[in-house]
């Protein structure tokens, strides 16, 4: 007995494989991407922080009555700058000076009267563009974002798929039943 193929079905099982295999494989891809970018952020995320931020300790500064004297470096990070008194060892106190954070520049105004007296003093601060950070950070959070919408789409794109050969399926069974002229629509 010679049995003979009919049906429209042995194009639909290949596509029908192939979109298994593309999802699996797409899914996949998501997961490692995600795993692999979440465990590389975790590594370099000590270094990330360190962008716009460096410490200085111990930096002399010899400061005059009432003269602007700038600092080795600029964009000083708010309420980070400390100056020391190199012979006392104390603290200056803050009313006894102005800084602009932006310049680096410190006007010292004691409230005694040393004249043009210079003293010696140890600065301690930091300073960076903390703005750096903030971009480089943004850019790995929209990273992540992405490929969370991707994945929230992926479903989506599987059905329009899966819709699109039930369609083929249906068209072709039409023109294999009855007529040269049937048609789905």
């Amino acid at each position: 007995m010679n049995y003979k193929k009919k049906g429209q079905a042995a194009g639909a099982v290949g596509s029908i494989i192939t979109l298994v295999m593309g999802v699996a494989v797409a899914t996949l891809l998501l997961i490692f991407t995600g795993t692999l970018g979440g465990s590389t952020y975790s590594l370099v995320e000590e270094d990330l922080n360190g962008i716009g931020n460096h410490s200085i300790t111990n930096e002399v500064v010899y400061l005059t009555n009432n003269t602007p004297t700038k600092l080795l470096h600029t964009n000083v990070h708010d309420g980070t700058l400390y100056l020391f008194n190199t012979t006392e060892g104390t603290l200056l106190d803050d009313g006894n000076y102005t800084f602009v954070e932006d310049t680096g520049l410190i006007t010292y105004t004691p409230n005694g009267d040393l004249g043009n007296e210079s003293v010696t003093y140890y600065a301690n601060y930091s300073w960076g563009e903390y703005e750096n950070q903030a971009i480089i950070k943004g850019g790995i959070t929209s990273g992540f974002e992405a490929s969370e919408q991707v994945g929230d789409y992926l479903p989506i794109v599987v059905l329009a798929i899966i819709v699109f050969l039930v369609l083929g399926l249906i068209v072709g069974f039409g023109g294999s039943m009855g007529g040269s002229n049937a048609t789905a629509l």
